[in-house]
């Protein structure tokens, strides 16, 4: 039996279903003492002393969301948290999960590593969604049960606006299929991967996925979506009362440096990585090129003279 352990990282800014989502994590795992948790609290007060306690590590930082310089910076901070477990697990701060969803995200990475022969395999999909209805009972909704993909809906990376949007396209395929694009909210891999691509903190929130996904392909990490989704989001209900958002004005007010400008440092950290201008911890890897990438996703970059 397999008795590794699982990090699990977790960025939350103001949210309300940080404790929900712990405790429903420790509650579905078959060996929730093989879980570790880290754990970024941006917020005016902090539940750290209301999440459950037990076999299981957890290290926290709580931050004044006031200090906070968005959700990338906040992923990274999670990351440094990170202490040597096998298994590297990112998910959002209001997730829930089936049972024994430990084991299933265990032996999906296991079953797509020994078939793909690359020990460096990165499982990642947009969760399926949930909701918790008034008498605080959770519903699930499987849309389908085949697989999706993460598509980008245009083919060429504009220069001076590099953040594409992707969508969730259902491949109506039972079968893990090879993509080349992660989702932040349901990211399962090795362990190192914590260490071999940090999150870049200087990044902000728009353009994160290309980010992580361009840098992960590059140091030679195969990107897969994966039939079995064990974990559910909470996606934001157009008018719906939710938690504030990073940029939301009491916020900005507050700040010196306001959400737009950390947004545009990121879109140029963003061109500057798919021109390899960008060196170090947080450029690209030395296992395959930017151009790789281009011809395995089937995007162009846009010509200078474009």
């Amino acid at each position: 039996m397999n008795s590794k352990r699982i990090f699990v990282s977790v960025a939350s800014f103001c949210d309300p279903l940080l404790e929900f989502t712990i405790r429903n994590a420790v509650a579905t795992a078959r060996h929730p003492e093989r879980l570790s948790f880290g754990i970024v609290e941006q917020n005016d007060v902090s539940v750290e002393s209301a999440l459950p306690t037990g076999r299981w590590r957890t290290a926290f930082l709580h931050v004044n969301p006031r200090h906070s310089r968005g959700a990338c910076w906040a992923r990274a901070l999670a990351m440094t948290l990170y202490a040597g477990e096998e298994y590297f697990f990112q998910i959002d701060s209001h997730t829930c999960f089936d049972q024994h969803w430990d084991v299933t995200l265990i032996d999906t990475l296991e079953q797509i590593d020994a078939r793909s022969g690359n020990a460096k395999v990165a499982i990642s999909i947009r969760p399926f969604a949930f909701e918790i209805d008034d008498d605080g009972s959770i519903r699930t909704k499987r849309f389908t049960e085949t697989t999706l993909r993460l598509t980008p809906t245009v083919s060429v990376i504009k220069r001076s606006e590099p953040v594409l949007q992707f969508a969730s396209e259902d491949t109506k395929h039972r079968d893990d299929v090879a993509g080349f694009q992660i989702s932040a909210a349901y990211l399962f891999t090795r362990g190192h991967f914590a260490a071999e691509v940090p999150y870049d903190p200087l990044f902000y929130f728009h353009g994160e996925e290309q980010n992580i996904s361009i840098r992960a392909f590059t140091h030679g990490w195969d990107i897969w979506h994966p039939n079995a989704v064990p974990l559910y989001h909470l996606y934001k209900k157009r008018g719906a009362k939710e938690a504030p958002l990073h940029w939301d004005a009491d916020f900005e007010s507050q700040r010196q440096e306001k959400w737009f400008e950390l947004r545009r440092r990121a879109d140029r950290r963003l061109g500057e990585l798919m021109t390899g201008k960008l060196s170090g911890a947080y450029g690209l890897g030395s296992v395959r090129t930017f151009d790789d990438y281009l011809k395995v996703s089937g995007l162009r970059l846009e010509d200078v003279e474009g």
